[in-house]
């Protein structure tokens, strides 16, 4: 058809080469369109006043068959069913005006899915119609063959109305998505934005948390080399040694009650089962060895040793032998020694110096300063390895939405010059 031909035609008229700002593309494309559809704008709006035409003929063709009387020679058993498959036919008739809304607009794509609605409507009205269509063309045939020459014009029409859309279907498809993917561009563009500058504040973060730290580094550096810092490194090197003495107590304190370790989880069984009921402050001894053996050097622990080797002997405790001539002798050795004691003093001894020279320590300027600085140290640098993080994060999304528009770009570019036909560049 000529309308084919001439739809989006004229192009070597045209500059083959257009060159567009972003914020003017929407303006342009409106033009382009407007000049680029006129042919094709022009046939809907000759199709839809000549399918207006025929729905008004449909339904003047309607009337005389609702006005047409039965042959005289009609039996009435024929005519009762004739007179009904009628009333159907025209009732299917009056859906399909009824339902017909031609638009108003002579958008392409909108004429597209007029013709898709209508279509369907007119099958689904004639195949609810099929059979009384067959009784109307027995006793109504003039009447019935002005409805099919009225239907058959209709049909026509609307094929001649898609022929052209069908003919630029891809293109027209392109062209109704450019402006979503033209706000895709500028929402991405937008988020680009916004993720640079969250990127640019995080840098600005790190920056000044390096600068930050390297001040505390300085000042760290310039406490430990003042006269007060030697003196509080000495102290520390003693507060070391004398938990390492404290420490080394505790060790042979566990140390002695380790070949017990076999009789007191059967005693403490035993009392939780009721098998053999503890008195509550041998109860309370049993639990101090089992938790913290630090503890006994201020309990008085021999009642309870006395029980544990008289539970022990009796065999109560079911002890192998070996395993009880061990027991009863570090019982024995517990007993009937001061071990204990010179433990405990020892303990105490340690215990008191550190006391003091963690007092001491903790009494200089020095100290307390290097504990804030250090304290610092460590904030600064925590807050260094968060915010890079997040930093690492937002560069990576920064850089998945850089290329998530340039693939958008490059399809905008190559819709436009596939709908327009011309080399289009986008200046972004």
């Amino acid at each position: 058809m000529k309308i084919i031909k001439r739809f989006f035609g004229k192009k070597k008229e045209l500059p083959r080469q257009v060159s567009l700002k972003f914020s003017e593309l929407a303006g342009w494309i409106e033009n382009e369109s407007d000049q680029m559809f006129r042919e094709l704008r022009s046939h809907i709006q000759r199709m839809y006043e000549g399918i207006s035409e025929a729905i008004e003929e449909l339904d003047n063709s309607k009337i005389q068959l609702i006005n047409a009387d039965f042959g005289e020679k009609v039996f009435k058993r024929l005519a009762k069913a004739g007179a009904s498959n009628r009333d159907n036919l025209v009732k299917n008739l009056d859906i399909i005006k009824d339902r017909t809304v031609v638009p108003e607009d002579t958008d392409p794509a909108k004429a597209l899915e007029f013709y898709t609605d209508t279509r369907a409507l007119l099958n689904t009205s004639l195949e609810n119609a099929i059979r009384s269509q067959q009784y109307v063309k027995a006793l109504f045939p003039e009447q019935y063959k002005d409805i099919f020459a009225n239907l058959k014009r209709f049909e026509g029409l609307l094929e001649e109305l898609v022929a052209p859309i069908n003919e630029e279907r891809d293109k027209l498809e392109a062209y109704s998505k450019l402006p979503a993917l033209i706000g895709q561009i500028q929402n991405t563009k937008s988020r680009i934005k916004l993720k640079k500058s969250c990127v640019f504040d995080l840098e600005s973060e790190c920056r000044s948390l390096r600068e930050e730290r390297e001040v505390v580094v300085s000042n760290l550096k310039d406490l430990e080399e003042s006269e007060e810092s030697v003196h509080a490194n000495e102290l520390e090197t003693r507060v070391d040694a004398l938990n390492r003495q404290v420490q080394s107590v505790d060790s042979q304190l566990s140390d002695m009650f380790a070949p017990l370790s076999k009789s007191l989880s059967r005693m403490e069984k035993q009392d939780e089962s009721g098998r053999h009921t503890m008195s509550s402050q041998s109860r309370k001894v049993l639990k101090i060895l089992n938790g913290d053996p630090v503890r006994v050097l201020g309990t008085d622990i021999t009642p309870f040793l006395t029980e544990m080797k008289v539970r022990v002997e009796d065999g109560s405790l079911g002890l192998k032998q070996q395993k009880m001539n061990k027991t009863l002798e570090q019982i024995d050795r517990l007993v009937g020694t001061d071990v204990l004691l010179k433990l405990k003093s020892q303990r105490e001894e340690y215990f008191s110096k550190l006391t003091g020279v963690q007092g001491e320590l903790e009494e200089l300027t020095v100290y307390k300063e290097k504990t804030q600085i250090e304290d610092k140290m460590s904030e600064c640098r925590n807050m260094m390895d968060s915010t890079g993080q997040k930093l690492n994060a937002e560069k990576k999304d920064l850089a998945r939405l850089k290329n998530e528009v340039e693939e958008l770009k490059s399809g905008l570019d190559s819709d436009l010059s596939e709908i327009f036909g011309k080399d289009i560049e986008v200046v972004y």
